[in-house]
């Protein structure tokens, strides 16, 4: 016999009433009762503990229509918590305030700090988080959670940066959840941050009610994020998705792509860059590089159609073996694909089949993303009752 039944069941039942109100308040207890098929008894029960948590609130009397008793109206308070959203760049940092609803409700942003050691980076960083709580008065009481998305190879669950980006010091094996967390007293939550672009595009953009989706990151270096089937996918080690290190012909074997990969080498703004050099010797950023592609300038434009085709072969690639639904683009070199864009469709196209064929699509959240998809994941964990996506597994 499971003693442990009635807890459980009750746990769920306050969970569905706590979403129904979420969902549709105001409700007065009788339509909560009516939505959920849970006995008046039990809601009146939920709602008072709910009242008592101060998750929800009474606000006014409900319309009976007749000569009947009215109800009091409960609603739902999207600011009983909040927390603390960030992107960590290598160019720039942006800082968000979001509450219960996911929702952000301020925003920052920062030049990321020129330091050559973790110390200083991790100290520099902790005082912009506190200055930015202090200058939007958050109250500590209300502050439940802090989401960090930073670039890497990150272990969601223990909050350690594995591998991480050569713009960010020492930025390897590094406990950053423990870190932040000790200095500002706040539960900190760590992911990928193409992983949690992805999340965002799930909640708020392109891949709203898709249940298999590719979000791939084209800027300064080359990434990806997988949802298949309804699930997050990670890798045995959180690797999965770094597409920078495919290769796609059997001379790449023979070189070393350890510092950078080689899909990552052709299809990045540092590779279009390093291709430029290699081929011309001339020094260009990427940005001069997709301004000269637009003039049809010769070299810029033939550097920007290999982009073009290696990006088609990796997507193809990942569309034979996942079977995507969508392919969504973004990141600073993604903000020109209509240079190369029309060339990758025109060869998906021609080499996907009827049940594999895919349209990419560019993402309109664009750096929100990540902003809306770290504080999905970071509500996920200290408001598990609260669902956001029920179809979907994110953590």
């Amino acid at each position: 016999m499971n003693l442990n039944v009635p807890n459980t069941l009750r746990r769920m039942n306050a969970s569905v009433v706590l979403n129904v109100i979420r969902q549709n308040s105001p409700l007065s207890r009788a339509q909560i009762a009516k939505l959920t098929g849970i006995t008046k008894a039990t809601v009146s029960e939920i709602v008072s503990d709910l009242l008592d948590e101060k998750i929800i609130y009474e606000s006014g009397f409900s319309e009976t229509g007749g000569l009947g008793r009215k109800g009091v109206l409960v609603n739902f308070d999207p600011d009983h918590g909040l927390g603390i959203g960030i992107d960590l760049g290598g160019t720039k940092i942006t800082f968000s305030l979001f509450n219960l609803n996911a929702e952000i409700l301020a925003q920052r942003q920062e030049p990321t700090y020129p330091v050559t050691t973790r110390i200083e980076f991790i100290d520099r960083f902790s005082a912009s988080i506190q200055a930015f709580i202090e200058y939007h008065q958050v109250p500590r009481e209300k502050l439940r959670v802090m989401g960090i998305a930073t670039p890497g190879i990150v272990n969601h669950l223990s909050g350690v940066v594995l591998e991480g980006s050569p713009n960010l010091p020492e930025w390897d094996n590094i406990p950053l959840a423990a870190e932040l967390s000790s200095r500002l007293n706040i539960r900190v939550i760590l992911e990928n941050d193409i992983r949690a672009a992805l999340v965002g595009e799930m909640w708020r953009g392109k891949c709203r009610h898709v249940h298999s989706a590719a979000l791939i990151g084209i800027g300064t270096g080359l990434g990806a994020a997988l949802l298949v089937d309804g699930k997050i996918i990670r890798g045995v080690n959180n690797a999965a998705g770094e597409i920078g290190y495919m290769m796609f012909e059997r001379s790449h074997l023979s070189q070393n792509w350890r510092n950078k990969g080689c899909f990552e080498n052709y299809c990045s703004g540092s590779g279009l860059s390093g291709r430029i050099e290699e081929l011309s010797g001339a020094s260009m950023s990427a940005k001069e590089i997709l301004q000269a592609a637009a003039s049809r300038e010769h070299l810029p434009n033939q550097v920007v159609e290999e982009l073009a085709d290696y990006l088609t072969i990796g997507i193809i690639n990942i569309v034979n073996i996942a079977n995507v639904e969508k392919i969504i683009l973004t990141g600073g070199v993604a903000q020109s694909a209509a240079l190369f864009l029309p060339r990758v469709q025109a060869n998906l196209d021609r080499h996907l089949f009827a049940n594999t064929r895919v349209f990419v699509e560019l993402s309109e959240l664009k750096e929100q993303a990540p902003l809306y998809g770290i504080a999905m994941l970071a509500l996920d964990v200290v408001y598990p009752s609260i669902h956001f996506m029920p179809d979907t597994q994110i953590n």
